[in-house]
């Protein structure tokens, strides 16, 4: 079966009494699933969790203009969530110092237990006995435990058991790259979305790990990156 069409029946399987939670960043893959969502005539609720890095408040900011753009209402519904990590204020991405550059190995990125984090987080909140589908964009990019199959499956059991109702996780776009994902959603204005992890007065930096990442997936897909960041103030 063709990723596509799996991807496509994804959406038709979860219209369902389930309540749809997409884990939106504001990134190109979480600005991909909550476009596809919607134009499945579904209603998602779009869950940012905040837990201090250095990129959140441009990344925030981003994420809000996104989701004006599909004009659906969505923008006033964006649910933020808290939740401060209290064992990683050495790792790079909590504070202003140095961070991976463009060359470095993909394994800098890692924050131990990240997925996990923020997947408690979205179903933090509403009744525990409703049914909830989460959507997050991992794709074939990802090397960590926390990217895999076996990871969600662990996760959903986890979750399910806190709550008095079926938690399922979906990765519809685990089968494609960064590059397939501009490609399938080059529709949307992905010119919006933000990938950089040192924001600089409220612009990507383009001299880091994940802007590079950006940069050569966007010619691999031969797609004009049409980012449009420059009334963002990073605070």
């Amino acid at each position: 079966m063709a990723v596509e069409t799996l991807i496509r029946e994804n959406w038709t399987v979860i219209g369902s009494t389930a309540e749809l939670r997409i884990l939106f960043s504001g990134g190109i893959e979480s600005a991909v699933l909550m476009g596809e969502a919607i134009e499945a005539g579904l209603e998602p609720i779009p869950v940012y969790v905040a837990t201090g890095t250095r990129w959140e408040n441009t990344e925030l900011k981003s994420a809000n203009i996104y989701l004006e753009t599909l004009e659906v209402g969505l923008s006033d519904k964006i649910i933020i969530r808290k939740y401060i990590p209290g064992d990683v204020e050495k790792h790079w991405a909590y504070n202003k110092g140095g961070y991976p550059l463009a060359k470095e190995d993909v394994q800098t990125l890692e924050i131990s237990g990240r997925n996990e984090t923020l997947l408690r987080e979205v179903v933090s909140f509403g009744e525990d006995d409703q049914k909830l589908i989460l959507v997050i964009g991992t794709t074939a990019d990802n090397p960590f435990k926390d990217g895999d199959r076996q990871f969600y499956s662990e996760m959903e059991t986890t979750l399910s058991a806190q709550r008095r109702a079926r938690v399922t996780i979906l990765t519809p776009l685990k089968g494609l790259t960064k590059s397939d994902v501009i490609k399938r959603g080059k529709r949307f204005p992905l010119g919006l979305t933000l990938s950089c992890v040192a924001p600089l007065n409220g612009k990507a930096c383009g001299v880091c790990i994940k802007c590079a990442s950006r940069t050569a997936a966007f010619l691999t897909a031969e797609v004009i990156d049409k980012y449009e960041m420059e009334e963002l103030n990073e605070s």
